[in-house]
Order: C-alpha cells, then structure tokens, then sequence
C-alpha cells in the first residue's frame, strides 16, 4: 500500500501544479483551398500543389473536383498531409447524372479518414436558395449521404453566392430537410459576407445568430481576411476586397473562429484564395502565420471546459 502510494505522490510531483485556469486549446486542423495550391504555371501538378501546402505548415489539403483523384492522394499520403475536403458540384438541371459517378469509389478511398466531400449545389433553371425546389435537391443528397455512410464518411453543404445553393439559412434548412446523421453544413466566410452585402444585411450584426444557428450542423468552417467592398456593378470585383490574405482587412476574423471554438467546434478550417493576387509562398506563409498567432491568442484567453 505503501509503495502504490509514494508512486502516486511521485507522479504527481512530477506533473507540477494542477492550474485551475487551464489554457484553451484549438485542435482544428488548418487547411488550403485548392485554388491556394494550384495554377497553370508552377503549381500545376500534384506533386508541386501538395509540395507547397506542406512547405506552408498547413495541415491539409482541398481537392477541387475528382480528376486525378487517386494521384492526388497518394501524393498527400506521402507527405504524411490531411485530405480535409473534397469540392464535389450537385448539379440539379441534370436529372441523370447529378453528381460525378466516381464519388462512391473516392468513399471507398477515403474511408477511415476524416475526408469529407462538400457539396456546391447549382442550377440555371432554379433561382439561388429557391427553397420550393428543396423537393429535387433533397433526395439527390440523401442517396450520396446513404452511400457515404456505408464508408462511415460525413457530407458537408458548401453555400456559394450565385449558386443554388447560396446561404448559409438555406444549408441550414436543407440540412434539416435531408434529415442524415452524417450530413452537415460548411460556413463559408466570404460567402456568407457576399451574401449579406448584396442582401443590404449587416454581416457583423447578424453573425452570431447566424452561427448560434449553424453550429448544430457544422462540420467545416472557411476563413479569409475581408474588407467590405465598394459599390461597383461588376459583381467580380467583390472578391479583391472580401477575399484576402489571413490577418489583412478590417473585417475581425479572430473573433469569427473564437466565436465557433467557443461553441466547442473544432472541425476543419479551410483558407480561402480566390482571386489573391499575391505570390503564393508569400500570402501562405503569412496566413499560416496568423493562424498560429490565433490559437496563442486563443489559448491565453483562459480555461476549457471542451472535449
């Protein structure tokens, strides 16, 4: 008895004080979008796309579409990089075909990982977020979750201004309507920002229920740096102020993540690059910086009662 006792006194000499304000933790993994990895230039094939994300210190990877699916991950196995998302369109006027027919061999591949596809769901007949056509979207996403499920893989809805598809109320209710335990929402940054603009909203004051909102149903979060843009009737110019390097514009994106860590999310974060006209090693590498600095950030900020 004795003994066992002066071996628990030790361990606990050796473990140091016991703080009773333990220091946050962000476990999230923290990916790149595929369109930060790749171009027609340098950074063209596999090899070189996964080479730099690893180079970077980002976690993993998006795969945008299906082409090259199998070179593609081995390349990411063999730099010992995450597969975080998989960008997978559902498209609604093609009433054979809705959706690529190689994705149940890709479940098969990617089971037993955390990989997931996210779905853009798109539609020249239907307008943006027409939810009285949820009736054809509905099924086509419960026979890819039903597959998916059967390779214990979960599916996640990618809202996207323009798109069917388009916001984050609408990946809400249609999550709810599709009704599968492995169907969940992405809550895209500048998706969500672009939406409210054009909406006349205001993005700043409506996001914390908007988020209070989504975190049941939240497997991945995007996040980029943002400033509002100016009036312009060319809607493509949205994208040089809302979607930016990680840490530049006004827009408070540390309060954005430590809004969903503190609701105890800690599923994948996905950078966003669209359009960022910087070299890629320099916007990367800076944005990984900051994401850094975030979760030091984060875990200065006190206890944790997460999991």
């Amino acid at each position: 008895m004795k003994r066992i006792t002066y071996l628990l006194i030790g361990c606990l000499l050796l473990a140091g004080p016991v703080s009773n304000a333990q220091k946050k933790q962000v476990k999230s993994q923290f990916f790149v979008f595929n369109n930060g990895i790749s171009d027609t230039s340098a950074y063209k094939t596999p090899a070189a796309q996964v080479a730099l994300a690893a180079s970077m210190g980002f976690d993993g990877v998006e795969k945008n579409r299906l082409n090259n699916f199998p070179e593609f991950y081995q390349v990411l196995k063999a730099n010992h990089l995450n597969l975080a998302t998989i960008y997978v369109e559902v498209n609604l006027d093609d009433e054979k075909t809705p959706f690529d027919p190689r994705l149940e061999e890709t479940f098969r591949t990617i089971q037993g990982t955390q990989a997931m596809p996210w779905l853009f769901i798109t539609s020249k007949k239907y307008k943006p977020s027409s939810v009285e056509n949820d009736a054809i979207a509905v099924p086509i996403v419960q026979r890819i979750a039903d597959m998916a499920q059967r390779y214990g893989v979960r599916v996640a809805l990618y809202h996207h201004i323009w798109f069917w598809l388009e916001t984050v109320e609408h990946g809400i209710s249609l999550a709810k309507k599709i009704d599968r335990p492995n169907v969940g929402i992405t809550f895209n940054l500048a998706h969500y920002l672009a939406t409210q603009y054009y909406a006349g909203q205001n993005p700043v004051k409506n996001f914390p229920d908007q988020a209070a909102r989504a975190r049941p149903f939240l497997f991945a979060v995007s996040v980029n740096g943002a400033d509002f843009p100016p009036p312009s009737d060319d809607r493509s110019k949205i994208w040089t102020t809302l979607i930016q390097p990680l840490g530049e514009g006004t827009y408070d994106t540390y309060t954005y993540l430590k809004t969903f860590w503190d609701m105890g999310f800690q599923g994948p974060v996905g950078l966003q690059c669209y359009n960022i006209k910087q070299e890629k090693p320099v916007h990367l590498k800076r944005s990984v910086q900051t994401w850094q600095a975030y979760k030091k950030r984060y875990a200065a900020t006190g206890r944790s009662d997460q999991n």
